[in-house]
């Protein structure tokens, strides 16, 4: 499930699981998630927070009002994903695929906590003017300026490269499966057509 993750993606987890250990959880919830995504502080995601005034002490005392007070966890215990985080995750590769995206990063995750809207933390988040409609806007623009870049991001040309290599890989195996092929041929067109945007001179 986490292959896909990028490195800031598998970083908010991490903050997530710390977030929880502090409050005492023991599961890791929704709003620990959105605790970690404002703590991934190098993402997309920190622009949207920042837009929105939501701050790590701001949405802490909100959840601090809400939890019950207990001790914190220890770092050896394990602290599973709620029934709630775990669909908010499925709703992040899901907004990820939609947007044609192969990797899940920070705001593939905020798309789907904000999903998840019967969730509290989707409650916080909404009440400072962040929509589901107006965050897909935000990341689909911004993710289109971003693969625009030209070669200052050869990772990311890499990346793709070694995705075509792999579509192509399974196009050959399968070439008898028509409605596959076209498929796997499409995929490809769309790489090839990102690869061309970042290269145009």
């Amino acid at each position: 499930m986490f292959e896909r993750y990028t490195e800031a993606a598998r970083r908010t987890l991490f903050f997530a699981r710390y977030e929880a250990s502090q409050f005492g959880s023991l599961s890791i919830e929704a709003e620990h998630l959105l605790l970690g995504l404002i703590r991934e502080e190098k993402a997309l995601t920190s622009r949207i927070f920042e837009a929105a005034h939501l701050s790590l002490d701001s949405v802490g005392e909100d959840i601090r009002r809400r939890a019950d007070s207990r001790e914190q966890v220890g770092t050896a215990v394990d602290i599973p994903f709620s029934a709630e985080t775990k669909r908010a995750l499925q709703f992040a590769a899901a907004e990820a695929d939609n947007l044609l995206h192969k990797h899940i990063g920070p705001e593939h995750l905020l798309l789907g906590l904000v999903r998840e809207e019967k969730s509290f933390a989707a409650s916080i988040v909404q009440e400072h003017g962040i929509s589901l409609a107006g965050l897909r806007d935000q990341v689909a623009a911004a993710t289109q300026t971003e693969g625009a870049a030209g070669p200052r991001d050869p990772a990311g040309a890499a990346m793709e490269l070694e995705e075509m290599k792999k579509l192509l890989d399974r196009l050959t195996s399968s070439l008898s499966d028509q409605e596959a092929a076209k498929t796997l041929i499409e995929q490809i067109g769309f790489y090839l057509g990102r690869l061309q945007e970042r290269f145009r001179p």
